[in-house]
Parts: structure tokens; sequence; C-alpha cells
């Protein structure tokens, strides 16, 4: 890891700056730490190990600048062979989401800043933004790709008679993306996980590498999936900020096939990654719970 740190140092002329990693139970892709240079100024070096999720991120953090609260992209490195992309941007003041931070002001707030994300609507259809020659018209594109490559790679671990349940239900509700609110920007792993307070106030939103043109629905899901502070009339809160922008979603229906896909995305990472019975547990604990309960 010394060696990984000494890269960057000299890759992004940084060598007099000092790194430390950041590590958090969320974390199960990117490598991130905080740099303090000389002067004590601290800044965040995020390190992605996917081209894709290099490439988001940095589309992502330059588009929403000064339209919703993003850390500010300070120096790029692009990937090479054998070398990671990386981002150096702002380091935000304040700490992620925690539920001793959370009141239904704030819920309100952050409520309206998705609002603000999904009002970024896609001409040009469903699927990566950049790769926009790939884009689709069919909403169901794309859901369909991640929802069978989750269901690839649960073949082996999870149950067979548990597995097909999950596929017949996506089967017979392909009417719902008939329906849903898109296409449009979304961030896609929109949680307290991955939002920055301070002193009561939302300061920033990040991890953009699962951003996409998609349905608004989509963003919903972790409010559904327990992911959120269990906190009185903060869902309430949630909601009306939201509105106060553009219209909730209708997504009350598609919302079981959206908590279905996580799951099984969630659980075959997890043991893509070989996590699941140790640092990614109880994320794999929770999800499979919900799968084994939705279809008991």
């Amino acid at each position: 890891m010394v060696n990984l740190v000494a890269l960057y140092q000299q890759r992004l002329n940084l060598k007099s700056a000092t790194f430390s990693r950041i590590d958090h139970d969320d974390a199960m892709v990117a490598v991130v730490y905080r740099i303090t240079l000389a002067n004590g100024k601290q800044l965040i070096l995020k390190i992605c190990s996917r081209t894709g999720d290099y490439l988001r991120e940095a589309y992502f953090l330059r588009h929403f600048s000064e339209k919703v609260p993003v850390p500010r992209i300070i120096q790029l490195m692009p990937p090479e062979k054998g070398i990671d992309g990386a981002i150096v941007m702002e380091c935000l003041s304040g700490e992620l989401l925690k539920t001793s931070d959370f009141t239904d002001k704030l819920a309100y707030e952050i409520g309206s800043q998705l609002a603000r994300i999904h009002l970024n609507r896609v001409a040009g259809g469903y699927g990566d933004l950049t790769k926009p020659n790939a884009l689709s018209h069919d909403p169901r594109i794309h859901f369909t790709e991640k929802f069978e490559e989750g269901l690839n790679e649960c073949s082996n671990h999870l149950p067979p008679t548990l597995l097909k349940q999950c596929q017949s239900y996506y089967e017979t509700h392909l009417d719902l993306f008939s329906y849903v609110d898109g296409p449009c920007m979304i961030h896609r792993d929109f949680r307290p996980g991955n939002l920055i307070v301070d002193k009561g106030k939302l300061r920033g939103i990040i991890d953009w590498s699962s951003g996409r043109a998609s349905f608004a629905e989509e963003d919903f899901c972790s409010l559904e999936h327990g992911e959120w502070p269990n906190h009185p009339n903060s869902k309430k809160s949630f909601l009306h900020g939201y509105a106060s922008i553009r219209p909730v979603p209708n997504y009350g229906n598609i919302m079981p096939l959206l908590r279905i896909s996580k799951s099984i995305a969630t659980i075959g990472f997890t043991v893509k990654r070989g996590t699941w019975e140790n640092s990614s547990s109880h994320i794999y604990q929770l999800n499979r719970q919900f799968l084994e309960t939705f279809f008991a």
C-alpha cells in the first residue's frame, strides 16, 4: 500500500503531502485517501479500480458543479495500463450523515436536492452517459442487464428456488417500465453513506460512480429499503422537500422490483468480492433476509 501511495504522490505532484486512508463500512469498490498538504489544506483522493467508475464520477461532478452540492474537482488522473484512474477533489467540511444528525429540516433539504438532480432530463435515452452512442429509449435494457448480472453472480450461492422466484417476479412485472419517470440523471446510490452534513446542513453529495440516465424511481429505493435513519417524520419531510421542486414519482408499484434487484446486486457483489462472510456480512444478511421474507 505504501507503493500505491508513492505512485499517486508522484503522478499528482503531491510528494510533500501526507496521505491517510479513509475506511468505512460501506466502502466496497474505490480506495479513498485524505490528503494533507504542507500548508495544512486537505483534499480527497479517490482511486477508481474500474475505468467506468472513474469516467462516471468525473462526468457527474463536472455536470453538477454549481447545481447541487458536490465536491469540486481539483485534478484528474485518467487511467493508464496497469494504473487505476484517480480524482483529486475538495475536502468538504462535515461528516457522513449519521442517525444523530438527522432532523426533519435536513430531510426536507436532502429531498429537495434529489429533486434538483432529477430535473436534469436526458433526451438521448437511458444508459451510461459517458457512452452517449449506447443510450436507448427502452428503460428495460440496462435494468435487465444489471439484474441478470446479479442473478449470475448469485447462481452458485443462493438457492435455485429463490433465484427462480426473483426471475419470475421480474418477468411478470415488465409492464411497470412503461410508466417510469425518465429518462433523467440519477445518482443510483442516494443514501446517508454518500451524503456529507455539517451543522445541520447538507454540504455534499458524493460517490457518483453509479450515476447514469435512468428513471427517478431508482433513487427512492434506498429510502424504502431501510437504509435511512428511522427518524420521526423523516420520510414525510424528505418527500415534502422533493415535492417542493418537482412532483414525487408514483413509485409504489415498481418499488418491490427495485428492491429485489438491489438485493440481488448487493448479494452478488459481496459474493464476487468474497466479503459476504466478513466485512460485508451485515449488508449481505440484510439483503438476503429481504429476499427470503419477500418470497416466503
